[in-house]
């Protein structure tokens, strides 16, 4: 059992600063995850539309309707699969969350793998139930696994400053499994075979590690094992009565489009990014483990005395005025390499990507604070059914925005115009989508003196659960 330290000392953030609660092994065993996650997640987000769409030529209409499937039955998937992992059994399976990781991670590694192998050429609707399958199944056991994940972290630690800490080592994880990502971007560009083999291997190694953290990971189960099972429908409404979790669900809704327009169509990217494929992987490789972690990096310092939302809130500014500048200098220079420059710098801007989840994590605080219940697989669950919707969205975006500006499907060259479209997609649209993720923070309650307060409510509540607890197992 976890023991809550209650040796604290002021923040100029807001936030009680107090030793950590997690040992190294509990720390790395929690980072590690971030590994296998990327590698699935990554190598999906960025080869599926260039697999479906582009290769085996998907027409636009059978991909627009299995997305708008998948639009309404992933976020229905994630909200009960959210809401199932409240409910498990501790006492049979000694935790509620795990588990899930444990038997789930491998099973989810295997349906990555599989889903590769194409099951038609030219079919257009063989192409298009293997589309709707895949995207799916993987998509569904990906909330599985990722939920658990995000939500055992909050039960973990209430240290606010060492889940950023966490996460910033989440995100080095995350930045060595950038290795295999562009390694498997390289070889589906070249080989498919070579494709489906390497993407054998890490399913292996992926399944292989989820198995490991779930079966030597350890939950808190006093914070809910005597808790009550609220009814679904008062649940929902005392959820949407946070402020903090419809500013922190707009927030994420409208980041996840642009996470999924940046990572699935780099394949359109390279038409403008001018230069060869083996030196674009190069430099998004060093982008992303360097410039991506020296960003954390700075974030997490500058987290140390000064607010998450403050810091996000300057960030979006930047990366907006970043890409719009882009989009203007390249339009009327014509010079492409430019390009390069300003993705640097707003990688490295973007740092505060690492704040998504601590973020969320302080919505399950929030929640147990004002309701006096730990749920976060029904928080977390609910926030990415609204979440899915938009990234179901997303695709369809932006393969219409490069069919409107004249993008040849699986074509070698396109025109000026199509390149035009594939900047703009690059750039003017993730401002406007940064622009409504910005409103969304605005909004967000916890910072500040509220922030501190409600943090030391939720020790005050841990510190009880614990001594009841204790008690009722004498």
């Amino acid at each position: 059992m976890i023991i809550v330290n209650n040796k604290a000392k002021s923040n100029k953030g807001g936030i009680s600063k107090r030793e950590s609660n997690l040992s190294r092994k509990e720390q790395f065993l929690y980072s590690i995850v971030f590994f296998p996650n990327i590698i699935l997640a990554g190598i999906f987000s960025l080869n599926y539309v260039n697999f479906f769409w582009d290769n085996l030529k998907l027409q636009q209409l059978y991909f627009s309707i299995g997305l708008l499937i998948y639009t309404i039955v992933n976020p229905l998937n994630d909200f009960y699969l959210g809401r199932l992992t409240d409910k498990t059994n501790v006492a049979r399976w000694g935790g509620r969350r795990l588990i899930y990781m444990k038997w789930g991670g491998p099973l989810w590694a295997f349906l990555f793998f599989s889903m590769w192998f194409p099951w038609s050429y030219t079919n257009q609707v063989v192409i298009f139930i293997h589309f709707i399958t895949s995207i799916i199944g993987f998509d569904m056991m990906l909330s599985l696994v990722w939920m658990v994940w995000t939500a055992v972290l909050p039960e973990m630690t209430e240290n606010i400053e060492e889940r950023n800490v966490i996460m910033l080592y989440s995100y080095f994880m995350s930045l060595l499994g950038a290795f295999p990502v562009m390694i498997a971007f390289l070889l589906f560009e070249t080989s498919l075979v070579w494709f489906q083999a390497f993407a054998g291997v890490c399913a292996v190694i992926c399944g292989v590690l989820y198995y490991i953290v779930g079966a030597n990971l350890k939950e808190r189960p006093e914070l809910y094992k005597q808790q009550e099972i609220i009814p679904l429908k008062q649940a929902i409404k005392e959820m949407f009565r946070l402020k903090s979790f419809v500013a922190d669900t707009i927030y994420r809704s409208f980041n996840q489009i642009n996470i999924i327009l940046s990572s699935s169509f780099i394949f359109a990217y390279l038409f403008i990014l001018g230069v060869d494929l083996l030196t674009a992987s190069l430099l998004f490789t060093f982008n992303s483990i360097i410039l991506g972690f020296l960003g954390n990096y700075i974030y997490t310092k500058l987290s140390m005395t000064r607010d998450m939302r403050d810091l996000i809130i300057r960030g979006k500014i930047g990366i907006i005025l970043i890409n719009l500048t882009a989009f203007f200098i390249i339009l009327f220079t014509g010079y492409k390499i430019l390009i390069w420059i300003f993705l640097l710098i707003g990688t490295i801007i973007g740092g505060y990507g690492l704040f998504d989840y601590p973020l969320l994590m302080l919505v399950t605080d929030d929640d147990e604070v004002m309701n006096g219940t730990r749920r976060e697989g029904t928080i977390i669950g609910t926030n990415v059914f609204f979440i899915k919707i938009t990234e179901s969205l997303a695709p369809i975006l932006g393969t219409s925005i490069l069919l409107f500006f004249g993008y040849v499907q699986g074509a070698s060259i396109q025109s000026p115009r199509a390149e035009l479209g594939i900047l703009f997609l690059m750039t003017v649209v993730p401002s406007i989508i940064h622009f409504f993720a910005l409103l969304g923070i605005l909004y967000f309650p916890l910072h500040g003196d509220y922030l501190k307060e409600m943090n030391e409510k939720l020790l005050k509540i841990h510190e009880e659960k614990v001594k009841l607890f204790s008690s009722s197992s004498k």
